[in-house]
């Protein structure tokens, strides 16, 4: 009787253990917590760290071709066809050019994000935690949707995040609406 009632309570435990193991690792590989580890590398200031959860290179590929679609766009058809090749030639050289581009201003562009998070105060950074915490993602294999509202303004600041082959996620892409519209908030632009 006595060893009826061992086996059992060992078996619920190990059951126990495989569960909460499952949970753990499941969390461990999640957007939530890498934007978890991003704001615990903010709070310590250590910005080698927050890096490691962002791909600066695609985000600010994505923000270059999503702010060329803000330009005013010209009525090719009116045009002559040798205007709508010069165009099309550029759109393309464009983007050959953008790594080039991004190569040049990455220590420029990582030193302005260091420089405005390491001005983020206390207050700021549980803000940032709370609004992680309840975040709303959607996560669709190795892409995930990520919407943080800001519960001042109520305006949603929207990314996206993909899983990288080593597991972590990795903000890839801001909305360029949102951007522009935090921007203008932070910073008068």
């Amino acid at each position: 009787m006595r060893r009826k009632t061992l086996i059992i309570i060992l078996a619920i435990v190990i059951l126990g253990a495989g569960a909460g193991g499952g949970l753990y690792f499941h969390w461990l590989y999640s957007p939530r917590y890498s934007l978890h580890q991003m704001v615990l590398a903010l709070k310590s200031k250590n910005m080698g760290n927050i890096f490691k959860y962002l791909d600066s290179k695609e985000i600010f590929n994505n923000f270059l071709e999503a702010s060329s679609r803000d330009l005013p766009s010209s009525n090719d058809k009116e045009r002559d066809e040798l205007t709508r090749l010069g165009r099309s030639l550029g759109r393309k050289f464009a983007r050959l050019m953008l790594p080039q581009l991004f190569k040049t201003y990455e220590k420029e562009i990582q030193a302005t994000m260091e420089k405005y998070m390491a001005t983020l105060d206390n207050k700021q950074l549980l803000g940032l935690i709370a609004a992680i915490t309840v975040a709303q993602i959607k996560v669709e294999g190795d892409e995930a949707q990520v919407s943080i509202r800001d519960p001042k303004t109520k305006d949603d600041f929207r990314f996206h995040m993909r899983r990288q082959e080593d597991g972590v996620w990795r903000i890839v892409e801001v909305n360029y609406q949102d951007l522009k519209k935090f921007l203008k908030r932070e910073f008068g632009a």
